[in-house]
C-alpha cells in the first residue's frame, strides 16, 4: 500500500481526485442552502451532479490504486501486488456505491452498503498488515514501547467501525440509524487520525503532508459528528434540515480540502 503515496502518478490522481470531490461537495451544499418546500425541484438538481462528481473522484482514486498496482507488476513485486490489488477491489466496491448513489438520485440503500463493504476489504487489508507486523516484532528489546502493529490494529478497527457506520445511513431516513451511522464514523476516523498522531510522535511518517492529513481526518470527523447531531435535532421544517445538513457538508468539504493539499504538497515532494 506504500507503493501509492511513494509514486507520483497515484498521487497526481489522488489530487485530482480530492478535487472533483471537493466540487461535488459543493454542488451538495449549494442543494442544501437551495433546500425549502417551494424550491425542492432546483435542490435536487443541485444534488445530482454533486453525486456524479463524488463518483468520478471515487473512480479517479481507483485509478491511483490500479495505477500504483501496475508499477508493481511490471517490477514483479507480486507480494505487493497481490496486496494492492485487494486494495482495488474495495475501491472498486466504493466506487459502484457512489455509482450506484447517483444513478438513482440518492435514493439507492445498497449505495452505501457497497461502499461500506468497501471499506471493509480496506480493514482487512490493514489488519492482515497489522498480523504481520505483530509476527515481525516478536522478543522486541523494548516491550515498553508503542509498536506498529497496535498503530496498524487501531487503524484497521477505525476502518471496520467507519464501515459499519456508513452502512447504517443506508437506513438514515430514520432518527435512530441516523444518529448511530455519524457517531460511529466519527468515532471511526477518530481512531485513523489517531494512528496517524501516534506514527508521527514516534518518527514512523515523517513529511509535510502528514500534519494536513491529520487535520483533514480531524475535521472529517467533526463534519460526521455534526451529521449525528443534526439528526438528533430532529429538525422539522425544510429549510432548518437544508441549513444543519449545508452545515454538515461544509465540514466535509474543508476536510477534503485539506486532505487535497496534503496530497498535493506529496506531489510537489515527489516530483522535485
Amino acid at each position: 500500500m506504500e507503493q501509492i503515496v511513494k509514486s507520483l502518478k497515484p498521487m497526481a490522481l489522488a489530487v485530482v481526485a480530492a478535487v472533483v470531490f471537493v466540487l461535488g461537495t459543493a454542488f451538495l451544499i449549494a442543494s442544501d442552502a437551495t433546500l425549502t418546500p417551494s424550491s425542492l425541484g432546483a435542490s435536487s438538481d443541485l444534488a445530482q451532479p454533486g453525486r456524479w462528481l463524488q463518483f468520478l473522484a471515487a473512480a479517479a482514486a481507483l485509478a491511483a490504486v490500479c495505477t500504483a498496482g501496475w508499477d508493481l507488476i511490471v517490477r514483479s513485486e507480486w507480494a505487493g501486488g497481490v496486496e494492492i490489488a485487494a486494495a482495488a477491489v474495495g475501491t472498486l466496491l466504493f466506487t459502484v456505491g457512489l455509482l450506484a448513489a447517483a444513478a438513482s438520485n440518492g435514493s439507492s440503500s445498497a449505495g452505501p452498503v457497497t461502499v461500506a463493504v468497501g471499506i471493509g476489504i480496506w480493514a482487512l487489508l490493514v489488519l492482515s498488515r497489522a498480523a504481520r507486523a505483530s509476527l515481525a516484532e516478536k522478543g522486541a528489546a523494548d516491550a515498553s514501547r508503542p509498536l506498529r502493529s497496535q498503530l496498524w490494529l487501531a487503524t484497521a478497527v477505525g476502518l471496520f467501525v467507519l464501515a459499519i457506520g456508513y452502512g447504517l445511513t443506508a437506513a438514515a431516513n430514520s432518527q435512530g440509524p441516523a444518529i448511530a451511522a455519524g457517531l460511529l464514523e466519527a468515532i471511526g476516523v477518530a481512531a485513523l487520525a489517531g494512528s496517524v498522531a501516534a506514527a508521527r510522535s514516534h518518527g514512523w511518517l515523517r513529511g509535510h503532508p502528514v500534519s494536513a492529513v491529520l487535520a483533514g481526518l480531524l475535521l472529517l470527523a467533526v463534519s460526521f459528528l455534526a451529521a449525528a447531531i443534526v439528526a438528533g435535532l430532529g429538525l422539522s421544517t425544510l429549510t432548518a434540515q437544508g441549513v444543519g445538513l449545508g452545515i454538515v457538508a461544509a465540514i466535509e468539504l474543508a476536510a477534503f480540502v485539506v486532505l487535497g493539499l496534503a496530497a498535493w504538497t506529496r506531489v510537489r515532494e515527489l516530483y522535485a
